[in-house]
């Protein structure tokens, strides 16, 4: 290589690098106008800069995959720590007892999508409390209860489940310990009677002081699922599915497309709902809700290939039966 041409070469290299840093603060001052952190010492804002420029490139390098079967964009988790993304999070992966599996007779739609469905009240926000698996069992209930009395959903409260059943509140749970103590203690009570705060309480539930949305069966509280026909035979009979997942670090970013990665990451559990299923391009697909606001994934959604059981998500599927 002459040393003309070695010049040349390192002054592309240099102007590369400098386009590169030059997107980078482009995109992180579009961020902070879009994620304000408020007020941040220097090291804070160094910090969370790093970090924000690890998922960058992640997110970058993903993107301009053509053949990626889904998209990922910045948001809230952009910025975060892996304790402060845990502190989204809160499944236990739970037991459950041996399954006979048999495929079903009937005849099933080839999709179903509860999106839009009157009895699927908005996506919410856990917020900073590890109580994904609250969200999970109470949209099955609000579900449930609105297919069977009629009408449209009736938001029930997650914090009586937080502060009440016994399990770990905001330091995680499962959804069938959810609705087995509903089903002992009377039912659970609107959201109007008991409010989210996002922080573990004393348990304030009184049936004779608060208004009852639902009521679960004593004797049915869990219906375990655990396989494709028989997920979809529970959402072809007006039901939506709990499940679980070990997400992938990808996940976190999620923005459009079927999800599909296979690093599955034990220490991120996480408690959602199965609310459909159809196909994309050829690609079979589970609908799911989750539990970190509208502003996240597509409006609050997330499609998750179908029949592989990706991360546990089929395996530990569940249901409840309202009164």
């Amino acid at each position: 290589m002459g040393k003309f041409t070695f010049v040349v070469v390192i002054m592309m290299a240099l102007a590369e690098g400098l386009h590169a840093s030059a997107d980078l603060e482009v995109a992180w001052q579009d961020y902070l106008s879009r994620f304000p952190m408020g007020v941040q010492t220097k090291t804070e804002y160094g910090h969370r800069k790093s970090l924000f420029s690890e998922t960058h490139a992640r997110i970058v390098k993903h993107n301009s995959n053509a053949a990626a079967p889904f998209q990922m964009e910045h948001n809230e988790f952009s910025t975060m720590t892996e304790d402060e993304k845990k502190v989204r999070l809160g499944a236990m992966k739970p037991e459950r007892p041996a399954l006979v599996h048999q495929s079903s007779s009937r005849q099933l739609p080839t999709s179903i999508d509860y999106r839009t469905d009157a009895c699927l009240s908005a996506v919410r926000n856990q917020g900073g409390c590890g109580s994904c698996w609250t969200f999970s069992a109470t949209a099955v209930v609000e579900f449930g209860k609105c297919k069977k009395a009629g009408g449209t959903a009736r938001d029930l409260s997650e914090q009586q489940l937080v502060d009440c059943s016994r399990v770990n509140g905001c330091s995680g749970g499962w959804e069938h310990e959810a609705w087995k103590y509903l089903s002992a203690n009377g039912g659970q009570a609107a959201e109007s009677s008991y409010a989210y705060t996002a922080v573990n309480g004393t348990c304030r539930f009184s049936t004779s002081t608060m208004s009852i949305g639902a009521q679960v069966s004593s004797s049915a509280y869990v219906e375990w699922v655990g396989t494709v026909d028989k997920m979809k035979t529970v959402l072809a009979s007006g039901r939506i599915l709990s499940i679980y997942m070990q997400l992938p670090s990808s996940f976190f970013n999620y923005k459009s497309g079927v999800f599909y990665d296979t690093t599955c990451v034990a220490n991120y559990a996480h408690a959602m709902n199965v609310v459909g299923y159809g196909a994309l391009n050829g690609v079979d697909y589970w609908v799911v809700r989750n539990s970190w606001g509208s502003g996240w994934g597509a409006a609050g959604y997330v499609l998750v290939k179908r029949g592989v059981d990706l991360c546990m998500i089929e395996n530990y599927s569940r249901t409840t039966n309202i009164v």
